[in-house]
């Protein structure tokens, strides 16, 4: 005799939960799906891409107008589709990427880190977002770290990086800078076409005579990299990020080492990466669309009127 109060086997219990008609079964159901389908679309980026995170969105204006908020970037292996170029590179080589001269990078700053990213479930520590700016040099240790500005932001991409001196300086102690087209006096004054230059170093004053139209400057400073690493600069910035970018609970940006690079930018896909800046209120909204759709269809079965059953039985001769 069998066994009526023997449990029902795993293949029996999983066909019960993918017939069932209960509300909170399907919506489980549609919920295992949708988390299904997200990680075999992230296995598939991770493969391609050999990076994680594989897509990163942008929150902030610092690469406008060659990325801006909302876009999705796809992020690769640094050396994935070709060696990583700097600006430096990309200007003897030709290779441009995102409207300039060089790769777009990912990095950690400073190699910011904890537990997590350390064994690959997030980029980054939970309190530091990446940063996705140019590189546009690289500098080795011992060396002066220097300075890159473009003092049209991003409506201009300079068409060179002059180098820039400090000549004299102001009655009023600030620092005169000259490109080599002139040597303006000690006791020089900044006047309302004159270029005032406001840094976390100094203030600095780059005379209107002294500006080359379209072009960029670059300056040594005085700090000495402490190590090798590329220099940073996001196109919608005045300066680079080293030296002058800094990050609460990190510190002043450095030189970013060949290990805090997560990946250089492929492509971006514009507004997508609005719903990752929005991921909370996209599942909310999911999640109650789909109670709502359970609910409507179950109204539906429910406003079906039952069909009469058929009579058996034989016919009366």
């Amino acid at each position: 005799m069998a066994d009526n109060n023997k449990s029902p086997d795993i293949r029996t219990r999983v066909n019960q939960f993918r017939t069932s008609d209960h509300w909170a079964v399907s919506l489980a159901r549609d919920l295992i799906w949708v988390v299904a389908v997200v990680g075999c679309i992230a296995l598939a980026l991770y493969l391609i891409c050999g990076t994680w995170p594989a897509v990163v969105t942008i929150e902030s204006e610092s690469m406008v107008s060659n990325m801006n908020v909302g876009d999705l970037v796809v992020v690769v292996q640094k050396d994935r589709f070709g060696d990583l170029q700097t600006w430096d590179d990309g200007k003897l080589s030709g290779y441009r990427k995102f409207g300039d001269y060089g790769d777009v990078i990912i990095y950690r700053p400073n190699g910011a880190t904890d537990m997590w990213a350390s064994i690959g479930l997030l980029p980054l520590s939970r309190a530091q977002h990446p940063i996705i700016h140019r590189a546009m040099t690289w500098t080795e240790a011992g060396q002066p770290v220097p300075s890159y500005l473009n003092i049209y932001r991003g409506k201009v991409t300079p068409t060179g990086y002059l180098p820039l001196t400090v000549s004299g300086e102001t009655a009023n102690g600030y620092q005169i800078l000259s490109a080599g087209t002139g040597s303006p006096a000690a006791n020089f004054t900044p006047g309302t076409t004159d270029l005032i230059l406001r840094t976390p170093q100094g203030t600095y004053v780059l005379p209107v005579d002294a500006v080359v139209p379209n072009s960029g400057y670059v300056r040594a400073t005085n700090t000495t990299a402490t190590h090798g690493g590329y220099i940073t600069k996001g196109d919608n910035n005045n300066f680079s990020d080293q030296g002058y970018l800094t990050i609460p609970g990190t510190g002043t940006v450095e030189p970013v080492a060949k290990e805090w690079v997560v990946g250089k930018a492929l492509f971006t896909v514009p507004y997508v990466g609005l719903l990752p800046l929005h991921i909370g209120e996209v599942i909310i909204v999911v999640i109650i669309i789909m109670v709502l759709h359970e609910l409507y269809l179950r109204r539906k079965e429910e406003a079906i009127p039952a069909k009469p059953q058929k009579k058996s039985g034989k016919k009366q001769r």
